[in-house]
């Protein structure tokens, strides 16, 4: 009898020591970022052509410079990147526009893809470890640009920054930016209304492990003014890395304070303020 109670209380020391430990370590930190493109055919492209089109055959490349250089590259082989086929006669629902937010409004051209793709390629980086810099967000772009490139993709989903690109369109940011990290690629934000106004919301910062922002209910009339100001916070966040207990923006000629009333999960809910001159 003594022998069992003793196993017992070792039993018992175990999980009270697991328990502790587990709650030590876990991470209220979460970086997101996650691509689909979007294939008209069934095949995963091989990581090899992925990697020669990203790296040695870049065609974003700029007097000799690759924008995936070897700190880049070593995402390639991070634990936290996922790569996976997802057939569409298994997941049809992810391929149906109707099912989409009503601000993504895909083009004529997305629509034609969505409707044409039999498979998507999903790419995920996920960390629970705070990231030093954004170059993850650096390698997931062109390595959606690749995959669509050699897949035949004409359509790429920002899951995160709730954003449906055209190959084209892709094309164009990233021609037109050599550093792919910036905010205007990755975060959006929207205004969703309602019968009684509507709210303002960010999309994309959860990328680099920040709570999104949302207001409360606003009135019909503010909605130019708080997307533009939050427009302007979600820039100043970005260059941080962190999100402070408010954020000073000025815009239309006036100064707003965006003040983070609370946290919860993964969404900062906030207040706009006019700042009053002195």
């Amino acid at each position: 009898m003594t022998a069992l109670f003793l196993l017992l209380g070792f039993i018992a020391g175990l999980a009270v020591a697991y328990t502790v430990l587990s709650h030590r370590h876990k991470s209220k930190y979460l970086a997101f970022a996650e691509y689909w493109v979007y294939l008209p055919g069934t095949e995963l492209p091989a990581q090899t052509e992925v990697m020669t089109r990203m790296i040695q055959q870049n065609p974003y490349s700029r007097r000799g410079l690759s924008p995936i250089g070897p700190s880049e590259g070593l995402v390639f082989s991070d634990v936290r990147l996922h790569t996976a086929l997802v057939l569409r006669t298994k997941n049809t629902h992810i391929f149906r526009p109707d099912l989409f937010e009503d601000h993504l409004n895909p083009s004529p051209d997305v629509l034609e893809a969505l409707n044409s793709a039999q498979s998507l390629v999903k790419l995920r980086f996920t960390s629970d470890i705070p990231l030093k810099d954004k170059k993850h967000l650096q390698f997931l772009i062109h390595a959606a640009d690749a995959v669509a490139a050699i897949g035949d993709g004409k359509a790429i989903f920002d899951v995160k920054g709730e954003r449906l690109f055209s190959r084209a369109d892709l094309q164009a940011e990233l021609s037109q930016n050599f550093d792919a990290t910036v905010s205007s690629i990755h975060a959006n934000v929207f205004w969703k209304p309602s019968v009684r106004g509507g709210i303002a919301e960010t999309k994309g910062l959860c990328k680099i492990g920040i709570s999104d922002l949302r207001t409360d209910m606003l009135e019909i009339d503010q909605q130019v003014i708080a997307t533009t100001v939050l427009s302007e916070a979600v820039k100043r966040i970005w260059e941080l890395g962190s999100l402070p207990p408010s954020v000073d923006v000025t815009t239309f000629d006036d100064t707003f304070k965006v003040q983070v009333d609370r946290v919860k999960d993964e969404t900062a809910s906030v207040r706009i303020l006019r700042v009053q001159a002195i």
